[in-house]
């Protein structure tokens, strides 16, 4: 995947080998993500069995839609957007509501409803609501719905409806099952650090066997990463509202201050990683690869990342002691080094490790 050669090899592989591992991830996407899908549908009955049969509602879809899409599949930002969902959904009724006595439910008054709809809502979504396209998405579809099944006198019971799966969607995703913001930021790391040591390693295989690295392949490795660390940023909000909103997390939130703390450092590790990566594989206007010490160390650190990344939390002292004395040995070895062409590398080598070092050091709990 870094050079030519590579890239043919990886489209001779094997049909049936291509089945097997398409078939793996899905696996691996469906157990990662059934408990979350699990309390979305556990919300949406109960949204409609509240509305339809304590409520009397004939037919309540905006319960458990509202119910059933804040939760979706993934733990993160649920708070967020549940409150997203309800008002998206409320301000789309709304629109329709007033709009559908003058216009009608023509496909001309459709589309003046969605437009209206998601200019209202882009005026609003500023702050919280302007994260994300929750809020003017459900706005535009509640106000579609409402238009094309419209029903006189519904839109106060929609609204009801709507709410019904709001509370739902709270008290089995935040009250009863609330995520774990611990777990959260730990699966974040790993993904990050897992594809840190990944294209590290790529690099440091490359520059072993004397092979280029295209500039394809480095956008790709600076795309990943930066994706990575998204939802590291994702993650750590996550984790931050979950133990203010959520009372079965709240005596966790001095432990996740300092942990948001600690991962902020991976920002400044990525990026090094990123630069180290660039620096190293640069081989332009006849520059050499990089000396054979700083080969081996680029190696030695996507190693370690490697490690870190699939090691059991709480990582274990000994990990952590081992790691750091790799990475303290690191600036100290390319640091004496004086060779002109090596001194991007090196400095860039130097800031990575140290980065490293943050990352590994542990936080005092804030008070």
């Amino acid at each position: 995947m870094i050079t030519r050669g590579a890239r043919a090899t990886a489209r001779g592989v094997p049909g049936a080998a291509i089945v097997t591992r398409a078939g793996g991830d899905a696996r691996r996407r469906v157990l990662q993500s059934f408990a979350a899908v699990l309390e979305a549908a556990l919300a949406a009955s109960l949204a409609w069995a509240f509305a339809h049969d304590v409520l009397g509602h004939t037919e309540p879809f905006f319960a458990p839609i509202a119910a059933a899409i804040s939760l979706s599949t993934s733990y993160i930002q649920r708070s967020r957007r549940i409150a997203q969902m309800i008002a998206g959904v409320l301000l789309g009724i709304g629109v329709a509501e007033l709009a559908h006595p003058l216009l009608g439910s023509s496909t001309l008054a459709l589309g003046i409803t969605v437009l209206t709809t998601m200019v209202v809502a882009l005026a609003l979504g500023a702050g919280f609501f302007g994260d994300g396209m929750m809020f003017p998405n459900q706005a535009a579809v509640s106000a579609v719905l409402v238009v094309t099944v419209h029903r006189h006198g519904t839109g106060a019971e929609r609204a009801i409806d709507v709410l019904v799966g709001g509370v739902a969607a709270l008290l089995v995703g935040v009250l009863v099952f609330p995520s774990n913001p611990v777990r959260i930021l730990a699966d974040a790391e790993g993904d990050l650090l897992c594809v840190l040591a990944e294209r590290l390693g790529a690099v440091g295989s490359a520059l072993g066997a004397d092979e280029t690295v295209d500039d394809a392949w480095t956008l790709g490795a600076g795309h990943d990463i930066h994706r990575r660390l998204s939802a590291l940023n994702r993650a750590r909000a996550t984790a931050r509202l979950g133990v203010r909103t959520a009372p079965r997390r709240w005596h966790l939130r001095r432990t996740i201050d300092a942990e948001v703390t600690r991962t902020a450092q991976l920002d400044l590790l990525a990026n090094a990683v990123i630069s180290l990566i660039r620096a190293a594989t640069l081989r332009r206007d006849g520059r050499a690869a990089p000396a054979p010490e700083l080969r081996d160390r680029i190696a030695s650190l996507a190693a370690d990342l490697g490690r870190l990344a699939i090691a059991p939390r709480p990582w274990a002292p000994e990990l952590l002691g081992q790691l750091r004395c790799h990475a303290e040995d690191a600036v100290e070895e390319v640091g004496e080094r004086r060779v002109d062409s090596d001194q991007v590398v090196a400095a860039i080598l130097r800031a990575t490790a140290r980065d490293l070092i943050a990352v590994t050091e542990p936080r005092p709990l804030a008070e």
